[in-house]
């Protein structure tokens, strides 16, 4: 949406294989020709569209490639089309033509960060207002969306209400671990360092499963002794600077498949993905990293060295304390972050450190912001 309103249809006109129509985008004519076939494809009619499910009715391996358009025309906010061949007309609103064409509602940019270039002190919402309003809700997860991670303080330090926090994102994801599950060095359940006072060096988390969990959540209940701060790093502006500085480093990593795995008493978790995962545009949409659980591979010489050589040069960017958020959760803190782009790790620590957490897949953090933003 623009600042002068959302995108409208100021024409349509018949055109040579297809209509062309006339957005008004921000005080600005667009002129787009839309294919004959393309419209009869997409048609948001009742004959071709459940509107209740959004599911598609149309037959697309039906539609006869000769059937052209004889009319067109602006009805309200929609776009109506007459065709030949006594195909019925169809109709299209001025939101799903501006969302295909480009001009649709903007996603939250993504700011790439330093520790030093975030604000001070950090921004953190109120637990109630979270639990309590969408609009907390909503700006809690735009903080996520934008930054890569959230803070929320006042949460009442049981692990009821850090459920109840969570659920708010969406439904823990269950995992090895469980839905929610309780984090603190006196814990043997698990063969895994996270359950330790040692230091623990910035990574992602389960680069063990196919499809990584989008989203992690600590909630602190307990909290005394020394250091213990979690430490985030941006994983998406480590990569930009690969990318800027040694691109033959950055083709590495978003070619080369890196196997991780997760061993324990009747469990043997193994998957494989880049270091840098690339979209068809080419954009950044997940960093995946854990030396802790790197599988054993090889790769032909000297495709090896150039790896380790890659590997390495991200990793010391990483590593980079001067890139390191620090950031110490007491009882009733709590920290959502996105494990696609965002690193964690956590300083050695002494005392008692109890946290809540569980895990969200990726879809239903998108599903909730889409709904919230409706």
């Amino acid at each position: 949406m623009t600042a002068q309103g959302a995108p409208r249809l100021a024409g349509a006109q018949v055109a040579s294989g297809g209509v062309e129509v006339t957005l008004a985008v921000g005080g600005r004519l667009h002129r787009e020709l839309l294919d004959a076939f393309w419209l009869q494809d997409h048609g948001e009619d009742p004959a071709r569209l459940d509107r209740s499910t959004l599911q598609r009715k149309v037959d697309t391996f039906a539609i006869d490639p000769t059937v052209r358009a004889v009319a067109a025309r602006v009805e309200g906010d929609d776009l109506v089309v007459e065709w030949s061949h006594g195909v019925p007309a169809g109709r299209w609103s001025a939101g799903l033509l501006a969302g295909v064409l480009g001009f649709g509602p903007a996603p939250a940019p993504r700011r790439t960060w330093a520790a030093g270039s975030l604000p001070e002190p950090l921004p953190r919402h109120g637990h109630d207002e979270v639990v309590g309003s969408d609009a907390g809700l909503a700006a809690w997860l735009d903080d996520v969306a934008t930054l890569g991670f959230g803070l929320v303080r006042g949460v009442p330090p049981t692990a009821e209400a850090a459920e109840r926090l969570a659920r708010r994102v969406a439904y823990p994801r269950e995992t090895i671990f469980g839905g929610m599950w309780r984090l603190s060095s006196e814990m043997t359940d698990h063969s895994d360092t996270a359950y330790s006072q040692t230091f623990l060096e910035p990574h992602t988390d389960a680069t063990y499963v196919p499809d990584a969990p989008g989203l992690q959540m600590f909630c602190c209940l307990e909290r005394d002794g020394t250091g213990g701060e979690s430490i985030l790093v941006d994983g998406l502006a480590a990569a930009e600077e690969l990318r800027a500085t040694d691109p033959a480093a950055f083709a590495t990593l978003t070619r080369v498949v890196v196997p991780g795995r997760y061993v324990e008493q009747g469990v043997h978790l193994r998957a494989e993905r880049p270091a840098i995962r690339l979209d068809a545009r080419g954009e950044v949409v997940q960093v995946s990293i854990n030396n802790y659980d790197r599988a054993p591979f090889r790769l032909p010489e000297p495709e090896m060295r150039e790896f380790y050589r890659a590997y390495g040069a991200l990793h010391r960017r990483l590593n980079d304390r001067s890139h390191w958020l620090l950031v110490r959760l007491d009882a009733g803190d709590a920290l959502i972050f996105d494990n696609w782009r965002t690193l964690h790790g956590r300083m050695a620590y002494t005392g008692r450190r109890v946290f809540m957490g569980c895990y969200h897949n990726r879809e239903d953090f998108d599903s909730r912001r889409r709904v919230l933003c409706a």
